[in-house]
């Protein structure tokens, strides 16, 4: 499972659009073998300031993890995960097509809306060995937090089925070496 972009990646994904607030949606289409994301849009809106760079906590819990063939002793609510990362004013200035590209899967992220602080986004991709893979995210954002709720599901050679519940705070700068 390596290469799944499925799990915390899709709430970063649809995160990494919140530079934008829109009453309508943004579709982004990635394509693995040229490496092209393709946006478009719909809608207006006024912009929404985008998360701060600096350090940031990020919590992630995955619930109701069900697997074909899931390996004995894996619990279904494995504990959550807290990692602390560092995110640069580039990084922040970047958008979704930047992520889109590094995944190495084709992927559409659509229905990306974000409106009064409530964000809401599809992803569905093509991953490598016949495996599709749909999710749905919902969540809150400010400039310095955010938590999304995830329903991630892939059907294919690797069958499987989770909830993610991510929680991000700003806590500071980043250091500095």
């Amino acid at each position: 499972m390596k290469k799944l972009i499925p799990l915390a990646a899709l709430g970063a994904l649809a995160l990494t659009a919140c530079g934008d607030q829109k009453t309508g949606s943004t579709t982004l289409t990635s394509n693995s073998a040229t490496g092209q994301v393709v946006s478009s849009e719909t809608g207006a809106g006024a912009e929404t300031p985008k998360l701060q760079p600096g350090k940031w906590e990020i919590r992630t819990q995955v619930s109701d993890l069900k697997m074909a063939n899931m390996p004995a002793g894996m619990p279904a609510n494995p504990p959550a995960q807290t990692n602390t990362i560092c995110i640069t004013p580039e990084q922040a200035a970047k958008g979704p097509e930047e992520m889109l590209k590094q995944s190495g899967a084709d992927c559409t992220v659509a229905s990306n809306s974000f409106a009064g602080g409530r964000m809401e986004s599809d992803v569905s991709c093509k991953l490598p060995g016949d495996t599709q893979m749909t999710g749905k995210t919902t969540g809150t954002f400010t400039p310095t937090s955010f938590t999304t709720d995830q329903q991630m599901e892939m059907t294919g050679r690797t069958a499987m089925s989770q909830k993610v519940r991510i929680e991000g705070k700003r806590i500071g700068e980043c250091e500095t070496k």
